[in-house]
């Protein structure tokens, strides 16, 4: 990392200080040998009064643009890596760039365990909607425990699980 850096970028909005960070770094996951992946992610809720007027296609398009403003120059020119902005909706949806990286995942996970990868997408959609569940009762009520529950190993019996019938 280069200590005492400051980028001159085209956009005002740009995140040049030392120690800015991204949320997430993988490794080869777009497929390009030795590039690093990064990823932020912005929650943001279409309810709110700014969002009235807006459709959610805009309101996605304008917080992966203002991500991207603020990172992307950084990562290309400095880290030498690709930036994905991750957007979701607290009412659950997500922007069409995490949507992109979600089917990226699920053919990355499917391919490693060799299960279906319709299968893979639906379990890891779940996963996420269940999670973003979860934060929102812990955030109304606080946590119970400070135990993680168990986690299913097939995603086939997870699914399985899943299904309401």
């Amino acid at each position: 990392m280069v200590d005492k850096l400051r980028i001159k970028s085209t956009f005002k909005s740009a995140n040049g200080e030392v120690g800015a960070r991204l949320d997430v770094a993988a490794q080869n996951f777009w497929g390009k040998d030795y590039q690093t992946a990064y990823f932020d992610v912005r929650i943001f809720n279409p309810f709110a009064q700014s969002y009235a007027n807006s459709s959610m296609s805009k309101c996605y398009r304008k917080h992966e643009l203002d991500k991207k403003r603020e990172y992307e120059e950084r990562v290309r020119e400095i880290e030498h890596g690709s930036f994905s902005p991750l957007v979701f909706s607290t009412a659950g949806g997500m922007g069409p760039i995490a949507t992109t990286v979600y089917k990226r995942i699920a053919s990355l996970i499917a391919d490693k365990r060799q299960e279906p990868y319709s299968t893979t997408l639906f379990w890891l959609r779940c996963k996420l909607s269940f999670s973003l569940l979860c934060s929102a009762i812990m955030c109304l009520r606080g946590t119970r425990s400070f135990h993680s529950h168990s986690q299913h190993h097939s995603i086939a019996l997870a699914c399985a699980e899943a299904k309401v019938h």
